[in-house]
Order: C-alpha cells, then sequence, then structure tokens
C-alpha cells in the first residue's frame, strides 16, 4: 500500500510539474499560492486531475510519529475545500460551519463548494467573502459557509505572541489529500504579522491552520516562495492580523 502511495504522489508531482513548465518559468521563480493548483495544472486535462483528486482523498491522512495529541486533536476544527478547479484547506470559525480559508483558493472556484471533514463527511458549502488576494498577503482571507453543518469544532485561536524557534504545525489538504500534519519551526515573525516557517506545505494547503505545541491556531497558511528569508520556506497570515481583517469579511 505505501509503494502505491509513493507512485501516486509521484505521477501527481510530475503531472504538476508538467503543468507549471507549460504555464511558464516564472512559477519557478516567484511565489506559489498553496491552494489553486487544479487551477494551474488545468492544462495537463481536467479529467485527469479529477481523477487524481480522488485517488489522493481516498488514500487517507498522514500524521508524523510522535505527533502531540493537542495537534491531533486540532485536526477536528481542519476541513478540505474542493471547488471547480481549485482545491484548498480551511479553519472552522464556529459549531454551525463558518470556515476562513484564503482567497486565493476561492476567487476562481465558483461559488458551490464541497467540503470534507475531518470525520470524512462531505457536506456543501457557499462562499461569503472571496476577499481580496491582490490587495496583499495580509487580505487573503475569505469565508465559506458550510450548509447543513451543527456541533462542529471550532478551532482555538492563540492569545500569546508566537516566538521565534518554537516547534509549528501545519495541517491540511496537500495535493487533495485531506488530513495531513507536517512539523517546522518558526524561523521569523515579521513587523507586519506574517509567520515565516521551514513547515512543509504544498498545494492544497492553503487556508490550512499553522498551529503550537497545544494545538492553537497561529497563522493561516498561504504561501510558499523559496527564496524566503531566515531559511524559511512557508508563509503564514498571523492570528493578529486575521483579527484585524475578519470583521470586514463578516460586514
Amino acid at each position: 500500500m505505501k509503494s502505491q502511495e509513493l507512485k501516486l504522489e509521484e505521477f501527481l508531482r510530475v503531472t504538476l510539474a508538467a503543468a507549471v513548465l507549460v504555464i511558464g518559468s516564472r512559477w519557478l521563480l516567484s511565489n506559489t499560492y498553496l491552494g489553486n493548483w487544479v487551477q494551474q495544472a488545468w492544462i495537463a486535462g481536467q479529467q485527469q486531475v479529477e481523477t487524481l483528486i480522488r485517488q489522493r482523498r481516498a488514500s487517507g491522512g498522514y500524521t508524523p510519529l510522535g505527533t502531540p495529541t493537542p495537534i491531533m486533536e486540532a485536526n477536528r476544527s481542519v476541513v478540505m475545500l474542493s471547488g471547480r478547479q481549485s482545491i484548498g484547506s480551511g479553519v472552522i470559525l464556529n459549531s454551525s460551519g463558518l470556515v476562513l480559508t484564503n482567497s486565493h483558493v476561492v476567487r476562481n472556484g465558483g461559488n458551490r463548494w464541497v467540503v470534507r471533514l475531518s470525520d470524512e463527511r462531505e457536506l456543501p458549502a457557499y462562499v461569503v467573502a472571496t476577499g481580496s488576494r491582490d490587495a496583499g498577503i495580509h487580505y487573503d482571507l475569505a469565508l465559506v459557509q458550510i450548509e447543513g453543518a451543527s456541533n462542529l469544532t471550532p478551532a482555538r485561536f492563540a492569545e500569546d505572541r508566537p516566538q521565534e524557534g518554537e516547534p509549528v504545525w501545519a495541517i491540511g489538504a496537500p495535493y487533495g489529500r485531506a488530513e495531513v500534519i507536517t512539523k517546522g519551526e518558526l524561523k521569523r515573525v515579521t513587523r507586519d504579522g506574517i509567520l515565516l516557517t521551514n513547515t512543509e506545505v504544498h498545494p492544497g494547503n492553503s487556508g490550512g491552520p499553522l498551529v503550537n505545541q497545544t494545538g492553537e491556531v497561529i497563522g493561516i497558511n498561504t504561501e510558499i516562495n523559496p527564496s524566503m528569508p531566515a531559511d524559511a520556506t512557508t508563509a503564514s497570515i498571523s492570528v493578529p492580523v486575521v483579527q484585524e481583517y475578519l470583521p470586514r469579511l463578516m460586514e
């Protein structure tokens, strides 16, 4: 089973890499959004990509050995979002199914979505607010409402400022594989509230949480950029920035 999963993962990587090359070398030299990989890979063939997504869904999640219990519990508040030509992750904000994700995940994916919960249920959803990624990374936030949801587990958001050097975990749906947890280190907290880490993330992680060792959300994973400072590869929007911008989305 593991060998089959590895072969599928490698095939998916090759397919996506080919699509990126067709689009242009600029994708290899600049920031990569983590949620619109299906849209960018559309050139490789819609049917093929949709098939790969279904296969990755069926393969189940991944949790590294030794992952603290609070991290695994935090996974209950994370969802996978599937829309037209787009896949991403999201964080549950309340028990009735309001979900926070990235603007670039939903802005080209239409208004109708399917949300996969941690208990493997799949429910319809619609976009409440698309936000505006064009205004900058700080505003790359959006809201999605799950239909028919109740008694969901909202994420816990950290109140304390995260410290550089502390361990962090990313939870999301890389390449359409739900409930994947990866560990890294918080390398830098920028003055404008962006968290830079070396946590391994991939397309599909966008909108998913970056959590601390107590399972509290400290950021929303947004983009990959290999040229980041401090040996970091991933940028996340910090909780204070999210809290500042969230009321505007809810208006």
